[in-house]
């Protein structure tokens, strides 16, 4: 990679919720700025970027051309960043900035990552529970 994109995004496409937003981003990318990585597929090897299954199982991350990693609600400025900007990024990053938001937004996104399985009706045979170190237990597509 060169230059400050494209930046990597790494997404849960085991998630419905999450794997739609992703489509949506990705039609928005008109000048491929993101290199889209699901974590859920079949091959993902984590190591091969630097960092960790169990990290990128609990919340979204984005990594930047000069090895910064972003997470969370973080990660999604990122890419509204990447991306041409909508009137509803606009207003999203400008009330991230206001003193207190961006770790409230963090609740809510933390909230949700953790139960996403389950409120996107995922839960099967035991794939939602937490593992021993807090994470979501690993749901990988088949290939």
């Amino acid at each position: 990679m060169t230059g400050p994109w494209p930046m990597q995004v790494f997404y849960d496409g085991a998630c419905p919720l999450c794997g739609a937003e992703v489509r949506y981003y990705r039609a928005r990318d008109v000048h491929q700025r993101i290199e889209w990585i699901d974590i859920a597929a079949a091959k993902f090897d984590a190591a091969k970027y630097g960092l960790a299954i169990e990290k990128l199982q609990n919340v979204m991350h984005a990594k930047a051309t000069d090895g910064r990693v972003f997470t969370q609600v973080a990660a999604f400025v990122k890419i509204w960043e990447a991306l041409p900007a909508t009137f509803w990024t606009r207003l999203a990053r400008w009330v991230l900035k206001v003193p207190g938001m961006m770790q409230l937004a963090g609740v809510f996104y933390r909230t949700f990552a953790r139960n996403r399985y389950w409120l996107t009706g995922r839960c099967e045979g035991g794939m939602c529970g937490a593992t021993p170190s807090g994470g979501i237990s690993e749901v990988r597509k088949k290939s």
